[in-house]
């Protein structure tokens, strides 16, 4: 398949980057060594554990950890960048939008794809309090020593909240792809259930759709009346979810 993209790239003078371009594999393909054939040079395709992949930080076992370190650091940067605007501004409405134009989408970048547990929201949240608090000029030890809240420091940033954002994003895409139809994998995916197959031993790790499963399907009892999926190729019932989680 490579290959084939190779020659087609080549007859409209278009040519691929061997150099960069990487493979990798999941415990179901084949460990054999990818070449591609350019102007009769072999070139072989290095395999990979982790790509950054149009910005988010791809890896084999799907673990999210590394790429919430990356947007992590994104966010203080992006911060730091604008720190000297936003202590200039005498308007907390409008540092309050720089902040959400600028250091909330760093944060929050491929959120739509992020599978969020528990665990991952609340270093999402905590290092949005620590940015937030920087923003507004106060140190955590301040922020004890006055016995504020995270309300009262949210009252004085005026920023939206991290988490709801998030939500909002990943529903929106959700609706996206679900209304799809021209076969593309995202939406296939969302409906493909495997045949022949055994779950392996142990708790199965969390997948993007499950929050979906848990918190939107319709149920009565155990018995399931409406998926989620189902919902969602409904555009208006599906923006009435939306801002039934968000607001």
């Amino acid at each position: 398949m490579l290959q084939e993209l190779v020659n087609s790239c080549e007859l409209v003078g278009l040519e691929i980057n061997a150099s960069k371009t990487k493979v990798l594999r999941n415990k179901f393909a084949s460990s054999h060594q990818i070449h591609i054939r350019k102007s009769n040079t072999m070139s072989a395709i290095e395999d990979v554990e982790e790509y950054v992949y149009l910005g988010r930080l791809l890896n084999t076992k799907n673990d999210l950890e590394p790429e919430i370190h990356r947007r992590r650091r994104s966010a203080w940067a992006a911060l730091n960048n604008i720190k000297n605007t936003t202590d200039a501004l005498t308007c907390p409405k409008i540092r309050a939008q720089l902040f959400d134009s600028i250091v909330l989408p760093a944060l929050t970048y491929g959120s739509e794809t992020w599978t969020f547990t528990k665990a991952l929201s609340e270093r999402v949240r905590i290092t949005h309090a620590a940015l937030e608090r920087k923003l507004v000029g106060i140190t955590l030890t301040e922020q004890r020593e006055k016995n504020l809240h995270r309300e009262d420091i949210r009252k004085m940033s005026q920023v939206k909240d991290p988490l709801v954002f998030i939500t909002k994003r990943k529903l929106s895409w959700a609706g996206h792809v679900m209304r799809r139809n021209d076969n593309r994998w995202t939406t296939l995916l969302q409906e493909w259930i495997p045949r022949n197959e055994k779950r392996p031993v142990g708790r199965p790790p969390m997948r993007w759709a499950d929050s979906l499963k848990k918190e939107i399907s319709v149920r009565q009892g155990t018995q399931l009346i409406e998926p989620w999926s189902t919902i969602a190729k409904d555009r208006k019932k599906w923006i009435a979810v939306i801002r039934a989680h968000t607001n």
